[in-house]
């Protein structure tokens, strides 16, 4: 790495690193670029140079930190017990952790899960290694006996993704959900579905 990428890259983490502190201290709304730039001490145009809007910023900034909850948790998740179980620790590690901070990660999600794949680079391929390490759980089910080999990889993982990602909707709607009251809601949802329907 020459000299001006290395200072490229040191300009970038300011701004990131800035922009995470202004976002945890103040309401995101109004966090303007202008601001996280003079946080940072760089220039308004050093930030759009680096992150063409806020939303950028915040996906660049944030994810991060999701990456981290979410390697955390599967690297914690117990190896033994039914799947809907130990997915229910993943999931209650996250939902915890959106609720430490539960407005800024309101403001992200609702920010970002409706933009599309070009727009939410990072969102995307943290979605996307996830359904993969889905999919890996459930073909070691199937593979152990514990699901029927006909089952859809595929669409199960992303039945199981849905149920956690609806419920996490429901978590933000509404203030009196609990991280632990949306695990267990999650949880009869995923055994329902591992049940399956007469």
């Amino acid at each position: 790495m020459n000299r001006r990428e290395a200072s490229k890259r040191e300009t970038r983490q300011l701004i990131m690193k800035a922009a995470k502190k202004l976002f945890l201290e103040k309401d995101v709304e109004q966090c303007t670029m202008r601001a996280i730039a003079k946080e940072a001490g760089v220039s308004a145009a050093s930030v759009v140079v680096h992150f063409k809007n806020k939303r950028a910023l915040m996906e660049a900034t944030l994810t991060d930190d999701i990456d981290r909850t979410t390697d955390n948790a599967i690297s914690t998740m117990p190896s033994k017990g039914a799947l809907a179980d130990r997915l229910t620790h993943i999931w209650s590690s996250m939902y915890a952790f959106y609720a430490n901070n539960r407005d800024l990660y309101r403001f992200f999600i609702s920010s970002t899960v409706f933009e599309s794949e070009e727009e939410t680079p990072a969102l995307t391929d943290q979605t996307i290694r996830f359904l993969d390490y889905l999919e890996a759980l459930i073909e070691n089910e199937k593979k152990d006996g514990r699901m029927d080999s006909g089952v859809d990889t595929e669409i199960m993982a992303k039945a199981l993704f849905s149920q956690y990602f609806g419920v996490l909707i429901m978590f933000y709607r509404d203030v009196s959900m609990t991280p632990e009251t949306a695990a267990d809601l999650v949880l009869a949802m995923t055994r329902q579905t591992l049940a399956g329907l007469v």
